[in-house]
């Protein structure tokens, strides 16, 4: 049987999946306050967001030194695994800096101002129950090359840290451009 080289059947199989370029190969879901939400205006919302990059922290694990005699020290017992540093994400800022407002206000959310004259103009923060962190959380989902869900790692307790530096800049990336 003569396999179809023609232009014409090229695109066609193209075409029929769905192109050339493949989705990300994953999507990073926020449960936040609804300034994170661009989308509606709820109190608490779910979105889904395009993400430049995730990078994941270390894993560790925690050991306990059991106290009984062996080669060297002693040993060492595990007991428990833990995540060293946060999850750090890298957004595109779109035309509208919708998600910058939302994560800007998210932070805010968690302080407040006191202004009131009663001491000094600080930001103060609540209770950690009061201040609504364990509401928030963040899931990553990784995609097979089918784009179904292949692996899911849920951070919960979260709230942004910190906005990188965002540079405007004119300059042309390429002379030939």
């Amino acid at each position: 049987m003569a396999i179809d080289m023609s232009i014409s059947a090229l695109k066609t199989k193209i075409t029929n999946a769905g192109g050339l370029q493949r989705n990300n190969r994953y999507y990073v879901k926020i449960n936040g306050p609804s300034p994170f939400n661009v989308e509606g205006d709820v109190a608490q919302s779910t979105a889904n967001y395009t993400a430049a990059n995730v990078l994941f922290p270390d894993v560790s694990m925690t050991t306990q030194a059991d106290g009984l005699a062996g080669p060297g020290l002693g040993r060492t017992l595990p007991r428990g695994i833990f995540y060293k540093e946060g999850v750090m994400i890298t957004f595109p800022v779109f035309g509208n800096w919708k998600l910058v407002e939302g994560i800007e206000e998210w932070m805010k959310k968690l302080f407040y101002k006191n202004e009131s004259g009663n001491g000094p103009n600080v930001w103060v923060t609540e209770f950690y129950d009061s201040a609504e962190i364990s509401k928030y959380s963040l899931e990553v989902n990784a995609l097979d090359l089918n784009g179904n869900v292949a692996a899911t790692y849920t951070f919960k307790e979260v709230y942004p840290i910190e906005i990188a530096p965002l540079q405007f800049s004119s300059k042309i990336g390429r002379a030939h451009v």
